[in-house]
């Protein structure tokens, strides 16, 4: 990640954490505002002590953003980097930890229109470039948009999902900011560039490809429990008598199940050459190399969220074993969350040493070629 870009996160960190500071002391000063949130982890210990560590967290985090502002420009260096770097990722924990609780939802419905939107687009810039394989694709989705539309009535629900989201946006704002504060300073530590590769730095290097295929392969307990929604038999929720009631319900279902099997495989990128480079056959950007903030910033925040969320996930099954485990092996944040952030932790790591040896095997060949020059 260029200079700028880590710039530009940790001034949005600096917002964030800002804000989150700003509304817990008002939550400190006035009684009953904002009571209403949901709690957070730390939320069972009680009230005073979530608002003292989520307070605690967002000067937390506006301290390192200084100190991590003055390392971009190249101020500090050895042991007080890493110093810096380990206050950011404990400043990230303790924001984390107090995030308001159901985000989960509105992050996947809000993901569920990106895949959406991005399918579209996906097969437009593939139709330009090439027909041939443009057009079916273009067929396959129509065909897939229309059967949603006339089987499930499915064509009002983007409506209807936005309309949701506007409704809850007041709800989660305060959690988003949490979101942005706690993956800004993860995507600052993990994409510096200064890393030094210590032992776990190397072994997540050395072992980035079983890392993220775990971290992708965790997309599918939802995604298979959501594709039996089409079949006789659907599992987790789904009933034949719920569908004929609402044919959209199904549609919501199936769009969160396609939302999160893009997201697994979206998360191979980290891995695979697509992540390094844009396909050719994508007009325009076919074929140019890939931002890798394009890669870690997303991975990061879904790895925050995914982390933060799976403690809310297994408090929700207490005092029932059964749900509790159900819960856990559909929704596996446990581990999609720590896993998609070494993952990306160890993209980051591979695309640094790609460019550290470009610009290395550039400046050998300027040195043979003024070499020749001289002879």
């Amino acid at each position: 990640m260029s200079t700028r870009t880590r710039i530009v996160v940790l001034l949005a960190v600096a917002t964030s954490g800002f804000a989150i500071a700003v509304v817990s002391l008002l939550r400190m000063l006035i009684p009953g505002f904002l009571d209403t949130l949901p709690g957070s982890l730390v939320g069972r210990l009680g009230t005073g002590v979530e608002l003292a560590l989520s307070l605690t967290g967002a000067l937390a985090v506006l301290g390192v953003t200084g100190f991590a502002v003055a390392m971009q420009r190249g101020r500090g260096g050895g042991a007080s980097a890493r110093a810096v770097r380990g206050a950011s990722l404990l400043a990230a924990a303790l924001v984390a930890v107090t995030m308001p609780g159901g985000v989960i939802p509105a992050a996947g419905y809000t993901f569920a229109l990106t895949v959406i939107l991005g399918i579209v687009v996906f097969v437009t810039l593939t139709v330009i470039r090439r027909p041939w394989l443009g057009i079916p694709l273009a067929g396959l989705v129509i065909g897939g948009l229309v059967f949603a539309a006339v089987n499930l009535e499915a064509a009002a629900l983007p409506l209807r999902v936005v309309g949701a989201l506007l409704g809850i946006l007041p709800q989660v704002s305060l959690a988003l900011a949490h979101v942005v504060a706690a993956a800004g300073l993860l995507i600052w530590v993990i994409a510096d560039g200064r890393s030094d590769h210590r032992a776990l730095a190397a072994f997540v290097h050395g072992h980035r490809t079983p890392i993220t295929l775990i971290a992708a392969a965790c997309a599918l307990p939802y995604a298979v429990a959501r594709a039996s929604w089409l079949t006789p038999w659907p599992l987790f929720g789904g009933s034949a008598e719920m569908f004929a009631e609402d044919p959209s319900t199904r549609a919501t279902g199936l769009a969160l199940g396609l939302a999160m099997l893009i997201g697994g495989l979206l998360t191979l990128g980290l891995i695979l050459p697509w992540g390094e480079r844009f396909p050719r056959f994508l007009a325009g950007i076919g074929g140019r190399a890939v931002p890798p903030a394009l890669a870690i910033i997303p991975a990061s925040v879904v790895s925050v969220l995914f982390t933060a969320a799976s403690a809310e996930f297994t408090l929700t099954g207490v005092g029932n074993a059964q749900e509790s485990v159900y819960l856990l092996l559909v929704f596996p944040f446990w581990l999609w969350g720590p896993m998609l952030g070494f993952a990306a932790w160890g993209y980051a790591m591979h695309r640094a040493d790609s460019s550290r040896s470009r610009r290395s095997a550039r400046v050998a060949a300027e040195d043979r070629s003024i070499e020749v020059l001289d002879v």
